[in-house]
């Protein structure tokens, strides 16, 4: 999908709930990989085209589909899923990896396998932003491994500023993913 086509489709109901999963599953983009191989909308895009409060707006959405799906007893009151949703829209806008709807769809979808724990009672806002914290040292990874991959692909025996660049990007993303394993760290203590 290129630039052009992404403005032409930015709309609030392509990215609800419902719709961004099915079309995340016809994409087949489900893992953390394909999601960095993936040309889906960016969440900095969402914000630039339908504003932030429609952004967190979503992500709210997402977040009282989940509280349902899981069948939670105890639901997050109104003011602390916009709370929850404006931290979560600030931080992969400063999460510095990209993030994308897919990604947001992946977070949610793994949070109802259970695959973030079981929840006992309810969700926290420190239960979602821990999720996309370990999310984000998670693509952090996937995007090292694609930079190398990609830089493999040109296999050439003089560093060309562009391979210089790309090698400046490799050690931004392991930066980034050191940096949220030792955030991980610091909260899990």
């Amino acid at each position: 999908m290129t630039e052009q086509n992404q403005l032409s489709i930015i709309s609030k109901k392509d990215y609800e709930p419902r719709a961004l999963s099915v079309a995340m599953r016809e994409a087949g983009i489900d893992t953390v990989a394909k999601s960095v191989r993936s040309d889906v909308v960016s969440v900095n895009r969402l914000v630039k085209e339908l504003g932030y409060k429609e952004t967190a707006a979503l992500i709210v959405m997402q977040l009282t589909r989940l509280e349902m799906m899981l069948n939670v007893s105890k639901q997050m009151h109104p003011e602390a899923l916009a709370e929850t949703a404006t931290m979560v829209v600030d931080s992969c806008l400063g999460a510095g990896v990209g993030i994308n709807a897919a990604d947001i769809d992946i977070v949610f979808k793994r949070a109802l396998k259970g695959e973030y724990g079981k929840f006992y009672g309810g969700i926290s806002c420190a239960d979602v932003l821990g999720w996309f914290n370990k999310y984000y040292a998670e693509k952090s990874e996937a995007y090292v491994q694609y930079n190398i991959e990609k830089s493999s692909e040109y296999n050439y025996h003089s560093p060309r500023s562009s391979e210089m660049a790309a090698d400046k990007e490799v050690e931004f993303h392991k930066a980034a993913a050191e940096y949220y394993r030792s955030k991980l760290t610091v909260n899990n203590e």
